[in-house]
C-alpha cells in the first residue's frame, strides 16, 4: 500500500529538483555579458562603419583630424541604445561567447565584426558626449569601453584577440586625447585610472587564444612527425619567455606544408602582445 505512494513523491521530488537546477541555470545565463552584448548588437543601426568612417576615426585618433560632430552625431544618436546596453553589460564580471569548438576550423564566431564595430561606435560616442559638454559621461563611455573591448577576446581564438587589442588601443588614445586636452576632472581621472588598473599588466591571455587557435587543428590529419600538442606546449612557453622563440620556430619548420601554413607567426603574436602593453603603459603614464 505504502509503495503506490512512492512513485509520485519521487516523481515530485525530481521535478522540484529540475526545477531548482533550471532556476540556477537561468541565473547564471542572466549572469552572462555576451548575452547582453548580443542584445546590443541587435539594437545597433546603419552600421557596419564604412571603410571612409572607419579612416576617418582612426585619422582623430591621431590627431590628424579634428572630430566633427556634425558627421558623426547621427550615426551615434542612433545607436545610443546599443551603446546603453553594451555598458550595462559590461557590469556583469562574467562573459561567455558560447563558442562551438567542437565545429573545428568550422566554429562560426559571428559577433565579432559586430562587437568590431560597436567598438568604433562608442569611440564616437566619447566624442559626441565631449561635443555636447557632457563629460561626465563621456568618461563612462570610455570605462564600459575598455571592459568591453577586453571582453571580446574572452574564450576565443587569435582573432577575436587581436580585434580586441586593436579596440583597447583605441580606447587607449581616447584617455590620452581627454587627458592631455584637459577634457576631464580629478575625480574623472581617477575613474579611468582604475578602468586601466582592473585591466591588469597585460590586458589579454595571448596564451589561452593561441592554444585554442591551435587545438582546433587536431581534428585535422596532423602529421605524425610533428606532434600538435608538442607544438602548442613550445608556442606558449614563447609567448611566455621570448628567448624560446628560436626553438618554437625551428619546430614550425618540421612541420610540413599545407600544415607549416596554418600555423600562425608567432613572433606577430609576441609583436602584437608587446605592443598592447606598452600601450597601455604610456596610457597609465598620461593619467599620472
Amino acid at each position: 500500500m505504502k509503495n503506490r505512494y512512492l512513485i509520485p513523491s519521487v516523481v515530485l521530488a525530481f521535478a522540484l529538483s529540475a526545477s531548482s537546477v533550471a532556476a540556477q541555470q537561468k541565473v547564471k545565463l542572466g549572469d552572462n555579458a555576451a548575452l547582453r552584448y548580443w542584445s546590443a548588437f541587435a539594437e545597433m543601426k546603419d552600421v557596419p562603419i564604412t571603410d571612409e568612417q572607419a579612416k576617418g576615426l582612426d585619422a582623430i585618433l591621431d590627431g590628424k583630424t579634428p572630430y566633427d560632430d556634425a558627421k558623426y552625431k547621427e550615426l551615434v544618436e542612433k545607436n545610443k541604445a546599443a551603446l546603453d546596453t553594451m555598458a550595462r553589460g559590461t557590469a556583469i564580471s562574467e562573459c561567455d561567447w558560447g563558442l562551438d569548438y567542437a565545429l573545428g576550423p568550422e566554429a562560426p564566431i559571428d559577433y565579432v565584426p559586430k562587437a568590431t564595430a560597436l567598438a568604433r561606435l562608442n569611440v564616437l560616442y566619447v566624442f559626441h558626449l565631449q561635443a555636447v559638454g557632457d563629460r561626465d559621461a563621456s568618461v563612462k563611455a570610455v570605462v564600459a569601453g575598455l571592459r568591453f573591448s577586453r571582453d571580446i577576446a574572452n574564450g576565443g581564438p587569435l582573432l577575436p584577440t587581436l580585434l580586441a587589442k586593436d579596440s583597447l588601443v583605441k580606447h587607449f588614445r581616447v584617455v590620452s586625447i581627454l587627458t592631455l586636452g584637459g577634457s576631464i576632472t580629478a575625480s574623472q581621472r581617477l575613474d579611468l585610472q582604475k578602468a586601466l588598473d582592473q585591466l591588469g599588466v597585460s590586458p589579454l591571455d595571448w596564451k589561452s587564444a593561441i592554444r585554442r587557435e591551435m587545438e582546433v587543428f587536431s581534428q585535422l590529419s596532423w602529421p605524425a612527425s610533428a606532434p600538435l600538442d608538442r607544438i602548442i606546449r613550445a608556442y606558449v612557453d614563447a609567448l611566455a619567455d621570448s628567448s624560446k622563440l628560436p626553438r618554437l620556430q625551428q619546430l614550425i619548420t618540421s612541420v610540413p606544408q599545407p600544415f607549416q601554413g596554418i600555423i600562425v607567426n608567432p613572433k606577430r603574436v609576441l609583436d602584437e602582445e608587446q605592443d598592447l602593453n606598452n600601450k597601455i603603459s604610456a596610457a597609465r603614464s598620461i593619467l599620472r
